[in-house]
């Protein structure tokens, strides 16, 4: 049996608060990942929550990090030779608060309103109580205020300064007993960061640095504040605006101006606007657990991270931790296609859609890549990345991984499938397609020992226990829908030109003849070839201690043997889920979870939605706990690195493509329900061709609302219903 997955109830969370509001007092302030827990963002800005360690409110810009060279001591041909490292910037976001002269204590207790995009940190000096709200402005990019607000019973005087420090120096740990962990990116020798201006007038305060690799000026400026005596009541604003990444020098006129119209509408102002942008984001992404309102909280709190964190303009995307923190060096993953443009795409579609523009706007660099490789056509997209360029300096487990080519296309189908939005296939969209699907007829062939089967040999599948493998199943399951559709597109008016009518007919040709390993002993299909022939990892004899496998164990040994570090597989039966019938997915969903060590914060989500699958409610509602509560609970013991943004994401597509069954495919909606009875009833909201539909499952039936738009007809198990508006639909929960 595989390691049981991390011990995750909801009575567990350490934090108070109801389903709009999270809250942390007493010993709950000074854990270490309250200031990623309880971080604020606007998909540019990136404030972490305050805390007493060295990593805590840091500031991050989306976008702006500087280039580090990878060093080989043995280096080859084609290996990443850069890194692109995202690096805390210059803070101006912070004031120096102090009453009748002295300095305000750590804060007695944090309020994050999930509501009102706002957080409060909360400080009792002898009876007067000492409020600090903060925001980042959602409709204002790089605008951060602060209101400091006094209550008490006499006369004191308050003070309230804005600060502006410079970018945090960097060092590396290089003793011989340092702990090597591959989630947290090198450190810098020396700080490379250069100050090129400061700013100290009677209207700001601050500076202006530059990366010295990357050329990157960011501006950080300060103003407002002052003092007053108050009795009973008063409060005063600061503002903070950061501008960025910018090599032409405009930077600075460009946080002037944020600086000075932040400063004319003022705090209340900013406030409504920020509380106004929220209630409509809550109107599209309504989520609700009747029965169990830490459920509704924990979702929301992932819904409200989420969306902070992900850029909403084309320019930039999410990172695995968003802007909370340096763990991954800020790096964009597969995941951010995979797990979060899914929830995105229903939730808030114009900015999947940005997602996707960021994509294309790489397409020249994954050329590169792919020539980087040995492939003279096509595209191949890194495995991590921020500027476009390949980051990954171990390439087993990471450049290895040409199924990311095949995410991004499954990523485009659905934004298109979901939306009815075709504007992004001749905007860029179908020529990255066709440029990526290239690919798989560079790597893959007919093999006539197999009676022509494609296969697709040395590669990585999302399992990084299982590196460089032949016919890995997701890959080769991926590979052809990509072909699949990459021909489609071709065969449309419009789109003749994107392939040759060979390569159109080679695509059609291999995704027919993919190979798709199977395991005759199970009866299913095998993760890849050679998997299931390994020696078994000991499970019995591996101390709890030694998980993750990877910070304990060398790659070699974990790549000789049966077991999977996540969703690999499993994750085929989620998103292709057609592909498989109730009775193989119910056989692989055994099979793999007694192999799985779940060392990956993406791998629960994708086993909830397999459970949910197969009808298995309290297997799903197990590992949809896992996910939903990975960084509340800290259950990976690195949430203080920051959030996992899959994670976060996943365990709403947990809850709408595994509890609801919802797929969306070839233009319609369908939907496979079931009752979570240790969750009770649930309820959510989804956009789909330009309509909002409610979708309410109690423990005996399934409701349906059409809360705005034209009527349409959607499907439950196959049995098409028409949507009207104003007239629900319910259908009693199959047996």
């Amino acid at each position: 049996m595989g390691r049981v997955i991390p011990d995750a109830a909801l009575a567990s969370v350490p934090f108070g608060g109801d389903g709009w509001r999270l809250t942390a007092d007493g010993a709950a302030v000074t854990l270490p990942h309250v200031p990623s827990v309880f971080a604020l963002s606007n998909g540019f800005v990136g404030m972490r929550g305050p805390g007493g360690g060295p990593e805590d409110a840091k500031i991050y810009l989306n976008g702006v990090y500087e280039i580090m060279p990878i060093a080989y001591h043995e280096a080859a041909h084609g290996y990443a030779r850069e890194s692109d490292s995202r690096l805390a910037v210059a803070d101006a976001t912070q004031v120096r608060v102090t009453l009748d002269g002295n300095a305000l204590p750590a804060p007695a207790a944090l309020s994050l309103d999930m509501a009102q995009g706002m957080l409060t940190s909360r400080h009792e000096v002898a009876g007067t109580i000492v409020e600090i709200d903060r925001l980042v402005s959602m409709t204002r990019p790089g605008v951060v205020a602060t209101r400091v607000r006094i209550a008490a019973d006499g006369a004191h005087r308050l003070e309230v300064r804005p600060v502006v420090s410079p970018p945090p120096a960097s060092t590396t740990d290089t003793g011989s007993d340092a702990v090597y962990d591959p989630r947290v990116g090198p450190g810098f020798g020396a700080s490379p960061w250069e100050e090129t201006a400061t700013i100290d007038t009677p209207v700001a305060i601050g500076r202006v640095d530059r990366l010295r690799r990357s050329g990157f000026a960011v501006a950080a400026l300060a103003a407002g504040g002052g003092d007053a005596v108050a009795s009973g009541s008063g409060c005063i604003a600061a503002y903070a605006a950061c501008q960025g990444p910018d090599s032409s020098g405009s930077a600075l006129s460009a946080a002037q101006a944020a600086l000075e119209a932040a400063r004319e509408a003022g705090f209340d102002r900013l406030a409504t606007e920020q509380a106004e942008w929220f209630a409509g984001y809550w109107q599209d992404a309504q989520v609700d657990f009747d029965a169990a309102p830490r459920a509704t909280q924990a979702l929301r709190h992932a819904l409200f991270q989420l969306v902070q964190a992900v850029g909403r303009d084309g320019t930039t995307s999410i990172g695995a931790k968003g802007q909370t923190g340096e763990g991954y060096e800020g790096h964009v993953f597969w995941d951010a296609d995979s797990y979060v443009l899914p929830a995105l795409v229903f939730l808030r579609p114009e900015i999947a859609q940005a997602m996707l523009r960021w994509r294309i706007a790489r397409l020249e660099p994954a050329r590169h890549n792919a020539r980087a490789m040995g492939h003279e056509r096509g595209a191949l997209y890194p495995w991590r990345t921020i500027a476009g360029a390949e980051c990954s300096s171990f390439f087993p487990a990471g450049s290895a991984q040409y199924h990311i080519n095949a995410d991004i296309a499954h990523a485009l189908q659905l934004y298109v499938d979901a939306t009815g939005d075709r504007t992004i296939l001749t905007e860029g969209g179908a020529e990255m397609l066709a440029e990526t699907a290239r690919i798989w007829l560079e790597i893959g062939y007919h093999d006539p020992a197999r009676g022509n089967a494609f296969v697709i040999n040395r590669v990585t599948g999302p399992d990084e226990y299982s590196a460089i493998v032949d016919n890995n199943l997701y890959t080769n399951m991926m590979a052809a829908a990509h072909l699949r559709f990459a021909a489609a597109v071709a065969r449309q008016p419009g789109f003749e030109a994107l392939l040759t009518p060979e390569e159109v007919a080679a695509m059609e040709r291999a995704a027919e003849a993919m190979l798709l390993p199977r395991d005759p002993a199970r009866d299913i299909y095998a993760q890849d070839e050679g998997f299931f022939g390994k020696q078994a990892w000991p499970f019995a004899t591996t101390p709890a201690e030694q998980y993750p496998l990877l910070m304990h164990f060398h790659p070699l040994t974990i790549y000789r043997h049966q077991v999977s570090k996540q969703a690999d597989a499993i994750l085929a039966t989620t998103v292709l889920r057609d592909s498989f019938d109730p009775d193989m997915r119910a056989r692989m969903l055994d099979a793999y979870e007694a192999v799985t060590v779940h060392d990956s914060t993406l791998s629960a989500s994708a086993f909830a939605t397999a459970a949910a699958g197969i009808g298995d409610a309290p297997r799903a509602a197990a590992y949809w706990q896992v996910s939903a509560l990975t960084d509340l609970c800290d259950l990976f013991g690195n949430s203080d690195h920051g959030l996992h943004m899959a994670a976060l994401a996943g365990s709403w597509t947990a809850l709408a493509m595994g509890f609801a069954g919802m797929r969306a495919d070839d233009g319609g909606l369908s939907f496979a329900p079931i009752a979570v009875p240790v969750l009770g009833p649930y309820r959510f909201r989804l956009h789909f061709h330009g309509r909002r539909i409610d979708v309410s499952v109690s423990l005996e039936a399934a409701e349906y609302s059409l809360v705005s738009g034209d009527a349409l007809t959607l499907s439950e198990r196959g049995i098409p219903f028409r949507l009207l508006p104003g007239q629900p639909v319910t259908r009693e929960l199959a047996a």
